[in-house]
């Protein structure tokens, strides 16, 4: 009887400790397709036929990631980039930074809102025009996505961001 109840309190431990290891090592990240949020949300901006899109797919992805965050690559799982391509006249912008550990998205998070005052600094003193566009912009999270929205459309695009998560 006494080697039935330690026999199955070792294959019980044994289930409990592996369940944990994967716990800790797995990856907290959920699939999400970059591109198809990206074309989800693009509609809202300026002119969406004129905006460039780089993202984590792109051979050089962590040195593009380094201007519009200073997260460290190897937390980061999958990011976009979309902005206006002549970057002259239009702040919009879209940036979405999905994180491979929830831990981390605070740190994504608040690198996206240090990257929107660097903009409006900078449009502060070249183009005004462009400053209520940047003054209502959206820096939220999501699972393990932080995301950035420089519209004149945020709320409209930040619709759209919801709603591609219900499918």
């Amino acid at each position: 009887m006494m080697s039935i109840l330690k026999k199955t309190a070792a294959a019980i431990l044994s289930v409990v400790m592996l369940c944990g290891l994967f716990t800790a090592c797995g990856d907290d990240a959920e699939e999400i397709s970059m591109y198809d949020l990206h074309n989800a949300l693009v509609q809202y901006t300026g002119d969406p036929a004129s905006m460039k899109y780089a993202s984590s797919s792109d051979a050089n992805a962590d040195e593009l990631l380094v201007h519009v965050s200073d997260i460290e690559y190897s937390k980061v799982k999958a990011f976009f980039i979309c902005y206006a391509a002549d970057g002259q006249g239009d702040a919009d912008e879209i940036v979405a930074i999905q994180v491979k550990k929830k831990s981390d998205l605070n740190e994504a998070a608040a690198s996206l809102k240090t990257h929107l005052e660097t903009r409006k600094t900078l449009y502060a003193t070249y183009d005004k025009s462009q400053m209520p566009k940047l003054n209502k912009a959206k820096v939220f999270t999501r699972g393990t996505l932080a995301i950035l929205m420089v519209s004149d459309n945020s709320d409209k695009m930040e619709a759209a961001f919801y709603e591609f998560f219900k499918k």
